[in-house]
């Protein structure tokens, strides 16, 4: 029952958004309940980082004031390639990579260590190149896989219930 209520949420989330861009930002919005990161003192927000915030995902959630989760605000961050990876886990709890960035993204990032970041891009490839999360277009809809083996060396953890409606890649 209670993973009825969790797909009711991301698909309600999901149901009224038209673009890609939409969706995929509902689901970040939404996924984010669902995974625990650890405590930071410095800041009590909720930080998304993107590459672009003119577009996308960051533009669709960097215009919605207001929102929070867990009684976190949340705060949209524009970050750039130049930052290293141990930067990037102390800047960001959500870092989003589209589809243009992500290989030359993650192979500057291939360094083997505990993130705090939970790292989402769009296709396979970039779970395959050492990414959490990916948000992949299939037909017309999108569809949340999480590449386990790496989601387990990082120190944040996802619930139970979202692990219940994503796919896992590689199996």
């Amino acid at each position: 029952m209670k993973y009825f209520w969790l797909l009711i949420l991301l698909f309600s989330a999901t149901a009224s958004a038209k673009t890609p861009e939409q969706v995929r930002s509902a689901f970040l919005f939404q996924m984010s309940k669902f995974i625990e990161f650890p405590k930071t003192q410095a800041n009590d927000n909720l930080r998304f980082c993107f590459f672009d915030i003119n577009e996308g995902p960051g533009k669709i959630l960097s215009n919605n004031v207001g929102l929070s989760i867990n009684n976190r605000p949340i705060q949209v961050l524009q970050i750039n390639s130049a930052l290293s990876l141990i930067e990037l886990s102390e800047r960001c709890d959500i870092t989003y990579i589209d589809e243009k960035h992500e290989n030359d993204i993650l192979s500057a990032w291939a360094e083997p260590i505990a993130l705090n970041t939970v790292t989402v891009g769009e296709s396979l490839a970039f779970l395959e190149q050492g990414g959490v999360a990916a948000l992949v277009q299939e037909g017309s809809k999108i569809r949340l896989y999480i590449n386990k083996q790496v989601m387990n060396r990082h120190n944040f953890k996802v619930l139970s219930r979202l692990l219940a409606v994503a796919k896992f890649y590689p199996d």
